[in-house]
């Protein structure tokens, strides 16, 4: 079996912020950030003004639009996954609530899946190896979204100024020829590196009110400053391994859709495999870093924009908390 993107759209809250909010928010608190916004590429990002959008509302709504465009019955979707690092409910599942939405049918399955940063790309890959060994799925629908700012504590530049919010939904078919978009992954994992990054920071034991427990701040996320270089050039080795395994070259690759976190690392990226740019798209500058969406939003706008025809190998890299990278080769 073959497993083909049948359509990708993506959603974003209405509201855009610009650098110069969060250069005079953090002003106020005698802070020049100006250094941390040209390094990540930041311009703008989308960021929810409604306390009624969530991540939830967010997947649906790409999720409309994925369908709307792609001309299929509903009832033909055998599965729905939903990842996120920020689900609105941990029972029962968003893929769940998804499913109910979208009035799917019952001869279907929907699961919840937590990767962080990763997680779009690490459930893209089970998702079609899944789908390659039983021809009974017809359609499968992968959706991230995350909804990271509102869990942000405002005197914390990394996430509050870097981050954006989005939801990104792909409609995966399953043709029954050998052609396939999907080809290979590879990952790679440091442990190491685990205790940077917690949401909540002292874990869900602590949240509930105990009276022995006094919480050190409100901040819901909480990020420490780490290196996070050998996380980033280890997605080099994935490539070339990648590439290698299935007897393909560096030019064979139209486009590189990596992680927006920060353009620095892009541009290191870049460097390092000896590649031009125009082959690194960064949508990071108009959408913030999207968690979970990241690589996705830049195929979605990729894709938007005409710059992959049939055939096209495309590679998508990203890195999540812990940490955990994942790697994509896809023939488009």
């Amino acid at each position: 079996m073959g497993i083909k993107i049948k359509n990708i759209q993506y959603y974003t809250p209405k509201t855009s912020f610009s650098n110069d909010y969060f250069l005079d928010h953090f002003e106020k608190q005698g802070l020049d950030i100006s250094g941390l916004l040209k390094v990540t590429g930041r311009e703008s990002r989308y960021i929810s003004e409604d306390f009624h959008e969530n991540s939830l509302t967010m997947a649906i709504e790409a999720c409309k639009k994925v369908i709307a465009n792609s001309n299929i019955d509903v009832k033909d979707i055998n599965s729905v996954v939903f990842v996120s690092t920020t689900p609105e409910y941990l029972s029962p599942t968003n893929a769940v609530k998804i499913h109910n939405a979208l009035g799917l049918s019952q001869n279907a399955n929907a699961y919840d899946m937590n990767g962080n940063c990763a997680g779009m790309i690490i459930a893209f890959d089970q998702v079609c190896r899944t789908m390659q060994s039983n021809n009974r799925i017809k359609y499968s629908l992968l959706v991230g979204s995350d909804l990271l700012i509102r869990f942000s504590r405002k005197s914390e530049a990394i996430t509050y100024s870097n981050f954006g919010e989005s939801a990104c939904a792909v409609l995966l078919e399953n043709i029954d020829d050998n052609s396939s978009n999907f080809i290979d992954s590879s990952s790679y994992v440091d442990s190491n590196l685990s205790c940077y990054i917690n949401f909540p920071p002292e874990g869900f034991s602590k949240v509930l009110p105990v009276e022995e427990v006094t919480p050190k701040d409100n901040r819901i996320i909480e990020w420490i400053d780490f290196d996070t270089d050998d996380a980033f050039a280890s997605s080099v080795d994935s490539i070339h391994e990648i590439l290698a395994r299935n007897n393909l070259t560096k030019n064979d690759v139209k486009l590189y859709c990596l992680s927006q976190f920060a353009k620095k690392n892009i541009d290191m990226i870049q460097n390092a495999l000896e590649e031009p740019d125009y082959k690194f798209p960064f949508v990071g500058d108009r959408f913030g870093y999207t968690g979970v969406t990241s690589p996705f939003m830049a195929l979605a706008d990729s894709v938007e924009n005409g710059k992959l025809n049939p055939g096209d190998h495309v590679i998508l890299w990203t890195v999540g908390a812990g940490v955990v990278a994942s790697c994509v080769l896809l023939k488009y």
